[in-house]
């Protein structure tokens, strides 16, 4: 190699290193998105970079390459990215954990239900049956349901299902029982709906804890996999 381009390569090098040196490192640069601030102006931005959990720079696709270096390197090709979602009232762990029971939301009554817990119990057998969604509204007969069809389609297995506002609840016979709630039981906060001296299995606010507390914990893996479908 001759001198002059020996010379010239070093040149190069070492201006490669001194400029490498002068970039700061993140863990993470992301580049070529539509980034949303959702700052005062509400702008858009092509790139970030994040360096232990926090943002160390966002803006333009341009600086980011002059100004830092990252472990990780993330094309977005062009995807949106928008800062995490904060909802005071979405509940998204109990959606995620009521994903895996039966949804009965736009059910038109009582007897469509007991149809979809039979064929839902024959393709998902499990120690308790349980959804959410009915509204009495809805039906025909505006009125509460009654445990009898529950107890007649299910008289070994538990069930326990919320109405859509999660006020209210119908459990049959085996639930009730398993909770050791009679007639006579007593509640604080809410109310066992009782006609001609028998229990009909609708709960009230807090009546639906008796239930609630007896039904066996949700797994850690459960958790995870309910609150990635919820996602």
């Amino acid at each position: 190699m001759k001198p002059v381009l020996s010379i010239l390569l070093l040149f190069i090098i070492l201006t490669c290193l001194r400029c490498s040196n002068q970039l700061e490192e993140a863990d993470i640069i992301a580049y070529n998105g539509k980034v949303y601030t959702v700052d005062r102006l509400f702008s858009v931005k092509e790139s970030f970079a994040v360096k232990d959990g926090k943002f160390l720079y966002v803006g333009s696709n341009k600086t980011i390459r002059d100004k830092y270096i990252g472990k990780q390197i993330i094309d977005l090709q062009g995807k949106y990215v928008f800062p995490g979602f904060i909802d005071a009232h979405c509940h998204f762990y109990s959606y995620g954990m009521n994903l895996k029971n039966i949804d009965l939301v736009g059910t038109k009554s009582f007897e469509e239900i007991i149809g979809l817990l039979k064929d839902h119990y024959k393709r998902f057998p499990t120690e308790w049956i349980l959804g959410r969604g009915w509204d009495q509204n809805d039906w025909e007969t505006k009125k509460f349901p009654n445990k009898n069809e529950l107890d007649k389609a299910f008289p070994d297995v538990p069930v326990f299902l919320r109405r859509i506002d999660g006020h209210a609840a119908i459990a049959n016979s085996e639930a009730l029982t398993r909770a050791g709630i009679t007639g006579s039981t007593n509640v604080t906060g809410g109310e066992l709906i009782i006609k001609n001296g028998e229990l009909t299995g609708v709960l009230i606010d807090n009546a639906m804890g008796l239930i609630g507390k007896i039904i066996p914990k949700i797994s850690f893996g459960d958790m995870v996999s309910g609150l990635v479908k919820a996602q």
